[in-house]
């Protein structure tokens, strides 16, 4: 019987080495820093607080198109305050030092741009 045991317990050694390799590697990863992004124009509110915007923009973009597209206050983008990307563009003028930053430190793919222009 401890043969079959020891043969048991080196199969699961073997079996969970990758896995406590990887979540080795992961805790010893140097934590990444928020990357550098161009500051909005003098005198200007974002839509939200700047911490809401960095993790929160995709729902509020969600929400907004929802607001737009299935409930059908276009207001939302042509009224007195505009909420859209337009917003943003004339708050953050550069994309690529904007938007771009951020997703490609994230791994995120943009796929906003292939029908809106910012």
């Amino acid at each position: 019987m401890t043969g079959h045991r020891r043969f048991l317990v080196a199969a699961l050694v073997l079996m969970a080495a990758p896995l406590l390799y990887a979540v080795m590697a992961l805790a010893a990863r140097p934590r990444t820093e928020t990357p550098y992004l161009e500051p909005a124009a003098a005198n200007t509110t974002c839509i939200l607080p700047q911490e809401r915007m960095r993790y929160d923009h995709m729902k509020y973009l969600k929400s907004l198109r929802d607001e737009v597209l299935r409930e059908g206050k276009s207001e939302a983008l042509t009224g007195a305050r505009p909420r859209g990307l337009g917003s943003c563009r004339s708050c953050h003028a550069h994309r690529e030092q904007f938007c771009d930053r951020c997703h490609a430190r994230a791994s995120v793919a943009l796929d906003c741009y292939g029908c809106h222009t910012y």
